[in-house]
């Protein structure tokens, strides 16, 4: 039977390079986590950053590409060799700097000390705009913002549990991250979390002359206008789901019959990348192999 992919997960550099756990599976073939500070199991993550630099350390017939790029609150390191022949496609084609949308597998690495590295294996390297960058930092604010309050409360408490966390109105998931980060990390400081947030949304504010200011990751998410028609993103996700229901079949639909039916449409592939990783975000369709997509 095969294995329904991971959804990737929007996580800020600050917090995916702090991990220090990771959960690997035990049968065949399972999947391999990192559980981060905040508590977020991560087995694929989505991410917008600057790529700063782009190196090849193999050869021109055999390519292997370390690259390093940037979000406002830390670096992602990438990995990507013979096995991920897509992505160095793309990042060959690439030079820095410049604004890149990531989807990625996590990659560990655990020196002989105990000391703990994460780095990413890219699936999918694309350029990406201001309005994508602005919207993928106000989306990983929120998601970062519930996981500091689930874990603040956690702490909090002498045996924290699930149920007690969505007793304070958490989200089971939201729970579960604050349950994970307590009994793995312990309490800790939250305060370069906190920071990470407030410097991403300032990074979104700063055309504006406006500032977040301290305190931000205590409150919710401001309302940012950060789109220049937010309906238009609405209908754009409505439109590609009905093409995948349009094009599936009993087992789902091919990714290559969503691409060619997008173009025909005057949608691109870096808007259908993003959309895709929304609507798996939301749970609006799942992977159940990859290449096949498939509406829940």
């Amino acid at each position: 039977m095969a294995r329904m992919r991971e959804v990737a997960r929007r996580v800020f550099a600050v917090e995916y390079n702090r991990s220090q756990h990771e959960d690997k599976g035990l049968e065949e073939n399972a999947p391999n986590y990192i559980i981060t500070p905040l508590g977020a199991t991560v087995n694929r993550v989505y991410f917008v950053g600057v790529m700063m630099t782009k190196s090849n350390t193999g050869s021109d017939d055999s390519p292997q590409y370390r690259v390093e790029v940037r979000d406002p609150t830390g670096t992602f390191y990438l990995y990507a060799g013979q096995y991920q022949p897509q992505a160095i496609n793309m990042i060959a084609g690439l030079d820095p700097p410049t604004l890149v949308g990531v989807v990625g597998k996590v990659r560990t690495f655990v020196k002989e000390d105990g000391t703990f590295y994460a780095s990413v294996k890219p699936e999918a390297v694309f350029p990406v705009d201001i309005p994508q960058r602005d919207r993928w930092i106000v989306e990983t604010s929120r998601f970062t913002m519930e996981r500091l309050r689930a874990v603040k409360d956690a702490m909090e408490e002498e045996q924290p549990s699930i149920d007690s966390l969505m007793e304070k109105g958490h989200p089971k998931r939201t729970a579960e991250s604050g349950v994970n980060a307590v009994g793995l990390y312990g309490n800790f400081d939250l305060s370069p979390y906190k920071e990470g947030v407030r410097t991403a949304l300032d990074m979104v504010l700063e055309s504006d002359g406006k500032s977040i200011g301290p305190g931000t990751a205590d409150r919710e998410v401001p309302q940012l206008n950060i789109e220049k028609d937010d309906k238009n993103n609405a209908d754009l996700k409505e439109q590609i789901l009905k093409i995948i229901n349009d094009v599936s079949g009993e087992k789902g639909a091919l990714y290559r019959d969503i691409i060619a039916r997008c173009e025909k449409s005057g949608i691109d592939k870096i808007q259908l990348e993003e959309t895709i990783q929304e609507l798996l975000d939301e749970g609006q369709i799942y992977e159940p192999t990859i290449g096949i997509i498939k509406p829940i």
